[in-house]
């Protein structure tokens, strides 16, 4: 009730605003220009009559000219900008997250959100999501699709149906459907270029933001055409953050080293925006033949290299500076990777006794990768440490090729089929193996995802008169063929080997007689135990893939959509859909959807409807292992990520994964008024069971790794973690949409005001899978809930508010949009610590000095606001016990953060002002 409470007080309140609107401004009046209601809408429906303010769920349709005047080479900062209920983080130092980033629409995860070229399913990316951290909050251990591939001059409008439509679309369709419309012109040439940087305030200029872009129309024939666009950007690093306090505590112990400091004199680390340059292509071409059929055709291609910072590695144990003594801790110890390496083997003194082979005999012959040995003048050498450096490259080609056409007797008819791969390649520059000693290279190829996909559909749509109806009903059914393929491709065999050297047993040697180097033992007081040096393995910093997969999964499906006007002022519409998929096998959904006309100027709409979202290949089979330091800590740690069917994940639970269901349910009001305004307000609910994700990490002990010898690799001390269907989601929300027009002088203000409120609950979840601990416990801590639920309940601001004022007036045009993000949380990285909620403001301001070309000079967060700094949690808590510590030397955590690694819902990069340019011919 409290539900249909707040949608009837808001359309209460949405109508007697707007009726006030509508006798200030009469019908017709200057000015007045055609409503954006007036507009056909293609998605969400199989009838080709209806208008935006006809469907009965909702849908916000925006124009190429919306997504390309964004100051933003990418599509998902483009869409978090003007989608209230949409969110993607900044991700900095993300592993692989950086180069895909994964957004969310409603809370929910990407691979929940359908995309769609031109009505064809767009693949998934090649990276399923399982860097742990708050980037990844709101969709860890998805597959969804890179929107980044898509180049916003190549869109001629792009409708968003915020509804459930797996019933009508097939698996993923849970939190909406993005279906982008194709540019089709026969004609004209556009070119548009933005430059722009980063003027924030406390830091110096970066992030300089070069784009290029193109659209090219042809006729093909005399009843054809073929489009063509192309886009260049290429981006810069930016820095917002402060150097580590171990590199200060370096500096001060070995002041003629300091210049040898990864990035001198910058922070040795970085934190911002990782650098990239990319070009994108899209093709659309269509012929319509003598028959009145029309063949088309339509392709994307994207080639994007990326590369960003990983943490500092501290090459030797120094004093903490005077301000960071706390207690016992006085000292930063040296990173794993600086450990001794011993380089005689107890083989190499064969009259040695006492010291087996695989023993190391203990003495001065040793190796350190942090001083120079003569010895191997082309081995790797960082006297001041290293910060390794992450390169990735995705590709995506995407292809759909169709006939469709209208027969005699009225039938339509599509039959298309699509083609598409996207792949990550990665590689990581100046690390090492450390297990692989003096022969480590410095630069590694760690690897390759792919994802390939494969669709055929025939879609069959028929108007179907019946008496007594007040409109045709629209007969749509259809049948859809998938094979989708998931690859991980080795690395260099170097970036992922454990080498003689990983693990030392030491002997110490006197004359020819050896005995075993002993050691209090850790785990069992008064004793001792034989001592192992170590020193990680594989690539140190991300894990080569060590595990060749390839993994396929095939699916058919089969729907029916009917959709009629049974009254004047009554739409009705019911869907049904049957999938079977070899890997866990078949699936029936449903839909129903209405729409009542009240009143010339009210109209009530509601659907209901079950979905589901199929396990990918690559979430049953995905592998890898990273090396990352923990919040607030100085030490590294393996992470590995198994699929739930290896020995490993059984070890900690794991179990076969299962499809996702869902149960959404929607209701609203459309108002529409004589002077053209428009007020929409739609309440849902998303129920969502056997939500799939990545469980908690788990820490190996030594008896696990006795247990499942698998896991050498991750080492005790290390994180493993699976995949898991651990939870339960409930989302409830409400959307408000206003839009009206008034005449101002000799101009004419646009104005859109939108609103989301969406909050998630997580209403069941499995702690054993949630929670995490040595052994899995079956309850969390006392007193609160896992980091991951707090996460996805507050890491999306509740409250989401966007307004938009579009001033033209002649040859000038002046557009600002007003942006705010309410309270939110990221619990994992910061816990304890509750971000404000903020305002920005972006404008942008343009000229025609002459017909069809323009000018303009803008400002994305012209103000220069930014994110909560990070605290000290609980205030005057000790650094050593406190997760997020902020260090007075540096004036920024252990790893150098000042703000929240994410950047929030808009990011840390502060103002950034550009310049821009556009001609047609």
């Amino acid at each position: 009730m409290k539900f249909l409470r707040i949608i009837l007080a808001a359309a209460t309140l949405a109508a007697a605003t707007n009726i006030a609107l509508a006798q200030e401004q009469p019908t017709g009046a200057p000015g007045a220009t055609a409503a954006p209601t007036e507009e056909v809408i293609i998605t969400g429906t199989r009838r080709t009559d209806r208008t935006l303010t006809e469907s009965s769920a909702p849908i916000d349709v925006l124009s190429g000219n919306d997504l390309a005047i964004e100051p933003s080479g990418s599509m998902m900062d483009t869409l978090s900008s003007l989608v209230p209920s949409f969110i993607v983080g900044q991700n900095s130092i993300s592993d692989a997250s950086s180069f895909v980033r994964s957004p969310s629409l409603r809370g929910l995860p990407a691979d929940e959100m359908l995309v769609m070229l031109d009505g064809k399913r767009y693949n998934r990316s090649a990276l399923v999501q399982v860097f742990y951290g708050g980037e990844t909050a709101l969709a860890f251990g998805s597959q969804g699709p890179d929107l980044g591939a898509i180049p916003s001059i190549a869109i001629k409008s792009l409708e968003i149906l915020r509804d459930g439509a797996s019933a009508q679309y097939g698996s993923d369709a849970i939190a909406g459907v993005l279906n982008y419309q194709l540019r089709d012109n026969s004609s004209g040439i556009e070119l548009t270029s933005r430059l722009g940087g980063y003027f924030p305030t406390g830091y110096s200029r970066d992030g300089t933001d070069r784009q290029v872009a193109g659209n090219l129309g042809l006729p093909l024939g005399g009843q054809g055409f073929v489009n063509l666009s192309v886009e260049w950007s290429k981006y810069d690093q930016t820095v917002r953050n402060a150097t580590r306090p171990t590199a200060l505590a370096f500096a001060a112990a070995f002041p003629s080293l300091a210049s040898q400091l990864p990035h001198y004199p910058g922070p040795v680390q970085q934190w911002g925006t990782p650098p990239s340059d990319g070009v994108k292509a899209m093709i659309n071409s269509g012929i319509t033949l003598d028959n009145g059929a029309q063949l088309y055709f339509f392709s994307n291609y994207a080639n994007i290299q990326a590369n960003e910072s990983f943490n500092y590695r501290l090459p030797k144990s120094v004093p903490r500076l005077p301000q960071d003594v706390q207690g016992s801790s006085t000292t930063w110890s040296h990173h794993a990777a600086f450990g001794d390496i011993y380089l005689d083997p107890c083989t190499s003194q064969p009259t040695y006794t006492g010291c087996p082979a695989g023993g190391w005999i203990q003495d001065n012959n040793v190796f350190n990768f942090g001083v120079s040995n003569p010895a191997f003048p082309n081995a790797p050498f960082y006297p001041a440490g290293f910060t390794p450096r992450f390169y990735g490259t995705t590709q995506e080609s995407f292809g759909t090729v169709g006939y469709k056409g209208t027969t005699s007797t009225g039938l339509h008819y599509d039959v298309s089929g699509s083609s598409a791969q996207n792949s990550l390649a990665e590689s990581l520059r100046s690390t090492v193996n450390p297990s692989l000693g003096p022969l480590s290279p410095e630069n590694f190829y760690v690897g390759k995802f792919v994802q390939r996909e494969s669709n055929l559909n025939i879609d069959l749509s028929y108007p179907w008169k019946v008496a007594g109806l007040a409109s045709p009903v629209s007969v749509a059914g259809g049948l859809e063929y998938r094979d989708e393929t998931y690859q991980q491709l080795l690395g260099d065999q170097a970036s992922y080997v454990a080498g003689v050297y990983g693990a030392q047993p030491l002997y110490s040697c006197t004359g020819t007689t050896c005995t075993p180097v002993m050691v209090p033992d850790p785990d069992h007081p008064g004793q001792l135990i034989q001592q192992v040096a170590t020193v990680p393995t594989g690539s140190n910093g991300y894990g080569g893939i060590a595990t060749g997969i390839d993994a396929s999964q095939i699916s058919y499906g089969a729907y029916l959509d009917l959709e009629a006007d049974v009254l004047r002022w009554l739409t009705l519409g019911l869907a049904g859909r049957y999938e079977d998929y070899s890997s866990f096998g078949s699936t029936t959904l449903g839909k129903l959807q209405a729409r009542a006309k009240a009143t010339d100027w009210l109209a009530f709409r509601a659907t209901a409807s079950t979905g589901f979202h199929a396990p990918t290949p690559g979430q049953s089979n995905v592998e890898t292992i990273s090396t990352t330091f923990l919040p607030g800590s100085p030490t590294n740690v393996q992470i590995g990520t198994y699929p739930v069917t290896s020995s490993i994940a059984r070890h900690y639970g794991a179990t076969a994964l299962r499809p996702e269901e869902s149960t959404n349910l929607a209701l609203g009001t459309v108002l529409t008024f004589p002077d053209r305004t428009l007020v929409t307000v739609d309440g849902y609910s998303i129920a969502v069971r056997h939500r799939i994700g990545i469980s908690q990490p788990f820490t190996v002990s030594a008896a696990d790794v006795m247990a499942v010898p698998d896991l050498q690799n991750v080492g005790a001390g290390g994180i493993v973690q699976y995949f898991t269907n651990g939870f339960d989601t409930r989302t409830k929300g409400v959307d408000v949409v206003a839009t009206h027009n008034f005449q101002i002088a000799s101009g004419r203000l646009s104005t859109e005001l939108a609103w989301n409120y969406n909050f998630t609950s997580v209403p069941k979840y499995d702690p054993t899978v949630m929670c995490g601990g040595t052994p899995p416990t079956s309850t969390c801590a006392i007193g609160g809930k896992p980091a991951a639920v707090v996460n996805i309940e507050h890491y999306a601001p509740n409250n989401r508010v966007n307004l938009n004022l579009d001033y033209r007036m002649g040859p000038f045009e002046a557009l600002v949009h007003e942006n705010y993000y309410g309270v939110y949380r990221d619990e994992y990285d910061y816990p304890g610590q509750l971000f404000s909620a903020k305002y920005t403001t972006d404008l942008d301001l343009a000229y025609e000095p002459m017909k069809s070309v323009t000018v303009g000079i803008g400002g994305r967060n012209i103000f220069n606001v930014f994110p909560d700094k990070l605290l000290t949690l609980p205030p005057g808590t000790p650094f050593a016990s406190s997760k997020n510590a902020i260090y007075p030397s540096s004036g920024g955590e252990v790893d150098g953060e000042v703000y929240p690694r994410t950047g929030g819902p808009f990011g840390y990069n502060g103002a950034f002002w550009y310049a821009r340019f556009a001609v047609k011919f």
